[in-house]
């Protein structure tokens, strides 16, 4: 089964449901948004997603810590660890369909008290400054930068996320320094998702001026198993240097 949906984590200071919900009602403009039953609406433009409300997690700012490569504002860190509760929005997976939503409501979360913003189906996370100065921008690559994440394996460095575009993930062999590894990997994805072009396995590109030439082998995504939210159902190209 494809993994069809873009699960964001924001913790928040609510203390139950009924004082997210009542937050939701006391919104301005008055009668706009309503919560019930799992579901967020904005009742003016007849649009809604479905949102879980879950308690206090007592390893959520490792977890942002981890998300955001320790690269977290004091004052946001120092937030999440006093969080009380935490909600996760799930939308449909296809960022590029789906931005503007993901957009309306994740701003909607922050109005709500939300602190800041982890994707459970990547791994990335963001404060919200960051967030939406890369989700809001017309350019491709700062929507990749905002649902991608890099990641480092046992003998490969690989992307996890580009389900998000309807797209299979990268992985390079840890033969390559990691710098490169990571310029490769972001260069591959990228010109996938601006080019729109079928990639056959057995394929030799050439991916700058380098000269060097890597011949592409897809395969499942073994790295993370069926059933994660991370695994990614496109599959995994291995770029191996020809």
């Amino acid at each position: 089964m494809l993994n069809r949906e873009m699960i964001v984590c924001v913790p928040g200071p609510w203390e139950n449901r009924s004082d997210f919900a009542r937050r939701v009602f006391a919104l301005e403009p008055s009668g706009r948004y309503t919560f019930a039953g799992g579901v967020l609406a904005d009742v003016q433009h007849q649009d809604q997603i479905q949102v879980e409300f879950l308690g206090q997690h007592p390893r959520m700012a490792e977890a942002f810590e981890a998300a955001t490569r320790g690269d977290l504002p004091f004052d946001v860190a120092s937030a999440i660890a006093k969080h009380r509760s935490s909600i996760y929005l799930r939308f449909p997976s296809n960022v590029v369909e789906e931005r503007l939503r993901i957009l309306k409501f994740t701003e909607l979360a922050k109005r709500l008290g939300g602190i800041a913003l982890k994707l459970e189906s990547c791994g990335v996370g963001h404060w919200w400054d960051r967030w939406f100065q890369l989700l809001a921008s017309k350019n491709e690559f700062d929507w990749y930068c905002a649902v991608v994440m890099l990641l480092a394996g046992d003998d490969r460095y690989y992307s996890c996320g580009m389900h998000h575009f309807g797209l299979a993930d990268s992985t390079v062999e840890k033969r390559m320094v990691i710098r490169q590894a990571a310029n490769l990997i972001n260069k591959f994805n990228y010109w996938r998702i601006i080019n729109h072009r079928t990639v056959r396995s057995s394929e030799i590109l050439r991916l700058d001026e380098s000269g060097a030439r890597f011949r592409l082998l897809w395969e499942p995504d073994r790295l993370n198993p069926e059933g994660d939210l991370f695994h990614n159902p496109y599959g995994i190209w291995l770029l191996r240097e020809d």
